[in-house]
Parts: C-alpha cells; sequence; structure tokens
C-alpha cells in the first residue's frame, strides 16, 4: 500500500507568502522575462501559490533551436541540483537585482525535481552569492557586489612584495591529500589506524574538566608539559622549554628569531625539505654541508663554516629526514668542538625521538651542552596524531629569550586543551607500550615495503631509512619529479627527491612512505609505482 505524507504547513505558509513582509523587501519585484525552452513535466502543484509576480518558467511556445539550446545547458550539469542551478542563473542573467525568482513548488512543477533537490541549488548560489533569501517573501536575485567582487588590477603587489623568498612551494607535495582511490606511499604521518585512540580519548576528557583549560596558557607553555620535556633532556637542566604549535612551527620560529635577512643557515645535504622552506621563508640562504649514511661530515662543516662564515647548523642527528642516517658516536664530539670554536648555533631537530629504542637510544646533543649552543627540536605529532599539535623548543640563555620574544608577538600562546591533552598522553602508563606497539607495526610495514622495491627497478644498494619511509635512487635511473607525476596517474603518490636537497641535486631520489597508508596497501601500491616505471621506461 503506497505511502502518503501530509502537507507541510510551515511550508506552505511561506510558498503561499502568508507572512508579513519586512521594511527591506523588495515590495514590487519585477517578473524576469521567461527563458526560451521546454516544458519539463513534473508533479502538480496542488499548494498554495507565491504572493505577487513571479520569473516565467519554460513555455511550450519555443522554437526548436531555443529547446535544443536549453535541453543542451541542462545535459551539460552533471546532477539535478545541477541543472536547476543552470536554469536559476539562466533567470539571474536576465533578471536585475531585487527580482524575484520561482518559488520552491514552482521549480518543482516546472523542472520535475524534488524539493531536496531545489533547496540544494539555491543553498549553493546563495553561498556564491549570486541569490539571496527573505524569509516569508522567497528567492531574490542578488545585487552585482554580492554576486562576485570587482576585477582589480593588482599588478602593483609585485612591486611592493619584492623578490620572492617563501618556501611555500617546497610544502605542498608534503601537504596534499591523496584522493580516496589514491594508494599514500608519501605521506608523513602514521595512519589514522596507528594512533592511540583510546589513550588520546581518555586524555582529552579529562583534559576539558582541569580548571582554567579554556582560558589562557603562558607564552612558554604551562608547567608540567615543559618540565617532562626538560626532564627528557637530562638532569642538568640547563635548557629552557617553550612549547609551539607542532615541529614545523617551531622551525619556523627558530629561524625567524635567529637570524636576519640574507644570514645562511648551514643544512645537511639532503635534509628535511621543510626545514629548507621554512630557512627561505625567513629569507635565509640554505647551504649545503655533505654527509653520508653515518651523518654529516665534520670535515665537510668545517670548510663550510670558514667558507661561508654561517653561525647557524640545522641538523638531524636521529633518524635523519630522508636518508635515516643517525650521526655515529664518534663524530658527535667533533660537530659540538666546532660549535664551541665558531659559536655556531646548533638547532637540533630530534624529529622522531620517540620512535627510537629506548634501550639503544642515543642522548641529544642538548643533553651534553652546558654552554647552550643547541636549540633542541622534539615534537609529538608522530608518536600521537598529527592534530595533538605539540612540540618543544628547548634552548638555554639570550638564545631563548630571543626565541621567546619572538613567540609572544606572533601567537599568545598553544591552546591549554591541547597542551594537557598531550601532557596526559605522555604520563599515562600505557604510554610506552603504546610506543612500543608503533615501532613494531611500522617495522613489520617496511619490510613489506622492502620487499617489493627489487621487482620495480630500485637498486637495494641505495636504500636507506628510518622508522617511516625508506630513501632510495630513482627505479631505474628516471627523472624523479616525472615518477611522481606518472605515479599518480597510476593511483600512488609518492615523493620526489629533488626538493630535499639544499643545493644542487647530485642525483635522482625518492622517499617511500611505509607508515602513511593501510599496511595492506603496500603491495598495492608497489605494483601501481611498478606500471609508472614501466611506462616511462617504455
Amino acid at each position: 500500500m503506497p505511502t502518503t505524507h501530509p502537507p507541510n504547513t510551515g511550508t506552505a505558509a511561506l510558498v503561499a507568502g502568508r507572512v508579513k513582509e519586512k521594511m527591506s523587501t523588495p515590495t514590487a519585484p519585477r517578473a524576469i522575462p521567461a527563458v526560451s525552452g521546454p516544458a519539463v513535466s513534473g508533479p502538480a502543484d496542488s499548494g498554495p501559490a507565491d504572493s505577487g509576480p513571479t520569473v516565467s518558467g519554460p513555455t511550450d511556445s519555443v522554437s526548436r533551436p531555443g529547446w535544443i539550446a536549453l535541453f543542451s545547458r541542462f545535459m551539460s550539469q552533471d546532477s539535478a541540483p545541477g541543472r536547476v542551478r543552470a536554469h536559476l542563473e539562466t533567470l539571474v542573467a536576465r533578471g536585475r537585482p531585487g527580482d524575484r525568482l520561482p518559488s520552491v513548488r514552482e521549480l518543482m512543477s516546472q523542472l520535475g525535481v524534488s524539493p531536496t533537490t531545489v533547496r540544494a541549488a539555491v543553498a549553493e548560489l546563495i553561498r556564491s552569492g549570486t541569490v539571496e533569501t527573505v524569509p516569508g517573501r522567497g528567492t531574490f536575485v542578488a545585487a552585482p557586489s554580492r554576486r562576485r567582487a570587482r576585477s582589480g588590477d593588482r599588478a602593483w603587489q609585485t612591486l611592493a612584495l619584492g623578490s620572492t623568498i617563501t618556501g611555500e612551494d617546497l610544502l605542498a607535495p608534503l601537504r596534499a591529500t591523496p584522493t580516496p582511490d589514491t594508494i599514500d606511499l608519501a605521506g608523513g604521518y602514521p595512519h589514522p589506524g596507528l594512533y592511540p585512540d583510546s589513550l588520546i580519548t581518555r586524555a582529552l576528557r579529562r583534559a576539558v574538566r582541569r580548571p582554567g583549560v579554556l582560558g589562557r596558557a603562558p607564552v612558554e607553555g604551562i608547567a608540567p608539559l615543559r618540565e617532562w620535556f626538560a626532564e627528557q633532556l637530562g638532569p642538568d637542566g640547563g635548557h629552557r622549554v617553550l612549547i609551539t604549535p607542532g615541529g614545523q612551527a617551531a622551525l619556523s620560529l627558530i629561524f625567524r628569531s635567529l637570524a636576519l635577512t640574507g644570514d645562511t643557515v648551514l643544512m645537511e645535504s639532503p635534509t628535511y625539505v621543510g626545514a629548507v622552506g621554512a630557512a627561505r621563508a625567513a629569507g635565509l640562504v640554505p647551504v649545503p654541508v655533505p654527509m653520508d649514511d653515518q651523518g654529516v661530515l665534520a670535515e665537510g662543516l668545517a670548510a663550510a663554516v670558514d667558507r661561508t662564515g654561517g653561525r647557524i647548523l640545522y641538523i638531524q642527528p636521529r633518524f635523519h629526514n630522508p636518508t635515516g642516517a643517525t650521526l655515529a658516536p664518534e663524530r658527535r664530539p667533533a660537530v659540538m668542538d666546532l660549535a664551541r670554536r665558531h659559536g655556531l648555533i646548533v638547532v637540533e631537530d630530534d624529529w622522531l625521538h620517540d620512535l627510537d629504542d629506548p634501550w639503544h637510544r642515543q642522548e641529544p646533543l642538548a643533553a651534553d651542552d652546558p654552554d647552550g649552543h643547541v636549540v633542541h627540536v622534539r615534537s609529538l605529532t608522530k608518536s600521537i596524531s598529527p592534530a595533538v599539535r605539540i612540540a618543544a623548543v628547548s634552548a638555554a640563555g639570550a638564545i631563548f629569550e630571543r626565541i621567546r620574544a619572538t613567540r609572544s608577538v606572533e601567537d599568545f600562546f598553544v591552546s591549554p586543551i591541547m597542551q594537557e591533552t598531550a601532557l596526559d598522553v605522555v604520563t599515562d602508563p600505557a604510554w610506552p607500550r603504546h610506543l612500543e606497539r608503533l615501532r613494531s607495526r611500522l617495522a613489520e610495514r617496511q619490510e613489506l615495503l622492502r620487499d617489493g622495491l627489487e621487482a620495480i627497478g630500485v637498486d637495494p644498494r641505495s636504500v636507506t631509512g628510518g622508522p617511516l619511509h625508506l630513501w632510495m635512487a630513482s627505479p631505474r635511473g628516471l627523472d624523479p619529479d616525472e615518477l611522481r607525476v606518472a605515479a599518480l596517474r597510476n593511483g600512488v603518490s609518492v615523493v620526489s627527491g629533488t626538493s630535499w636537497y639544499p643545493g644542487d641535486v647530485p642525483c635522482g631520489n625518492i622517499r617511500l612512505s611505509n607508515a602513511a597508508g593501510p599496511g595492506a596497501e603496500i603491495t598495492v601500491g608497489l605494483e601501481r609505482l611498478g606500471r609508472a616505471v614501466d611506462q616511462l621506461s617504455a
């Protein structure tokens, strides 16, 4: 037996116009000339009609060419709301600001669509500023100023801005979100399935109940969280801690605080592309320093300091991104000796501190730095979640004060809710167990990734990497930028290594993530990458 629904009296009242007119409502809407086109059969409008003159819809008395033109316009839309939107846009083009458009019922009758379809189309036009609605009266053509901004001459901005120094383009591939049908072998964050959901949920619930959490926080961050980070560095207590919204923000803050436009910043080559971008955005000049599978070469660093006079060194002693190298124990004293002799500020990016084996973990350079040369950066976004954007900058003396002063004028504080949440997670008894599981699952994924590399033309001798990804020579010597594009066409995302060199690019590399996508898709992703390699090699 068919189901029937009673009429919606509230909607009918609005459609009928039985609501008093507001002062700002046009009192005598002008009817827009009819649009040539076919009459589209649809449900009969049994409800009351809108008051006042309305825009005419399609009629039967049109020429065949006009009918075909309108039909083609409708067919060019991909959906029912698209057809309604196209019809209304035609009426708007023929009308003037303040003209009333057909009601929902009229459009349903004329176009043979549902009320939901009509409302969806109208909502899109409201968002674009093409039409506006007046409660109780209907939908009207919006004034041109509300429909679109005037097209002005902005050429003057080129001269006012001067030369380009931003590093934004370098980070675009890392920020890109793969489409649902693309397998992610490029991302730098662990897959959501690896997040400690229960830990985060419990921590959030407790955090929002703490007194003062909805208010302000100190510029440096809440004291218990700063104390936790300080304790992780060691017992000397020489470094003070400042909380930032993630590691990338910390690097940007440090470069802008400690250097002037045009200054040199020494960097391992290759290095983290986000650091290169942050340095360039601060107006600094990245200078490459050679490295190998045991980290930065001390003699190369000494030569770069002598040649450039650079006073800032950016270095990743643990799980270097992208090569995965860890600075050899015998090289650490040489680096710190150079820092003392030349007065270097050493920016130590300890981005994967939590994913190192706690039983074999080397202490940070900052742990043995009584003279305050090291600015230590540690982030929790890889080990907790990218949504819990918490990192710590640890420094001593005037360097810390300079960083703190810059932070205080750019962003008063990090959300206390996020700080309390992070503190709750890392002090939970289950935190060490989560890290152990995370390290184990990442290792399993990386084994899958390594097993499939030789089949797509990767030389196994070129492969290095840390817990989250592998770095390798581009398969079959292909151009890494071309391979990245071809891979996307085949449904898999990879990272080209071209932008990861702060100077000249000596060879072609790619970076593949074993963390970003679902583990079960790694093999399929490699198969798709293999197809891209074959296509470019043909």
